[in-house]
């Protein structure tokens, strides 16, 4: 599995905003979206406010694939649900979604449900 170099952590979580391009089953990548994204360790997390009704995230769930950019870094990317379960990881990104957007009043909406089952890890395609 590919990680995250620290150029490319430090770069994305520097910036507000994470641009993501889901893959279509037809190969494509036709539209973008932006979205908060967060970090915890050597990972970034990112969350569907409007769970599989957004634009993006039904479509992520299906292929698991995309494209992000953000602080200049550009990559395919795969997309890796979090278990609604797996407290741990959960409790993680809901601290650093309120953390990383403490300013903005969605920061907690972002790290309660049902919003916090709609969590995956954003992992670097090799």
């Amino acid at each position: 599995m590919s990680t995250w170099t620290k150029d490319d952590l430090d770069r994305i979580n520097a910036q507000t905003y994470f641009t993501v391009g889901v893959t279509l089953p037809d190969g494509t990548t036709p539209k973008t979206v932006d979205i908060w994204s967060v970090p915890v360790g050597d990972q970034i997390f990112i969350r569907s406010y409007n769970g599989t009704a957004g634009k993006w995230y039904g479509p992520a769930l299906e292929t698991l694939r995309g494209r992000i950019s953000a602080g200049g870094v550009e990559k395919a990317v795969r997309f890796v649900p979090v278990p609604e379960d797996d407290e741990e990881a959960n409790q993680a990104v809901d601290a650093s979604y309120r953390e990383k957007y403490a300013d903005s009043e969605y920061s907690v909406m972002m790290s309660t449900e049902p919003v916090r089952r709609n969590t995956l890890e954003v992992v670097p395609e090799d």
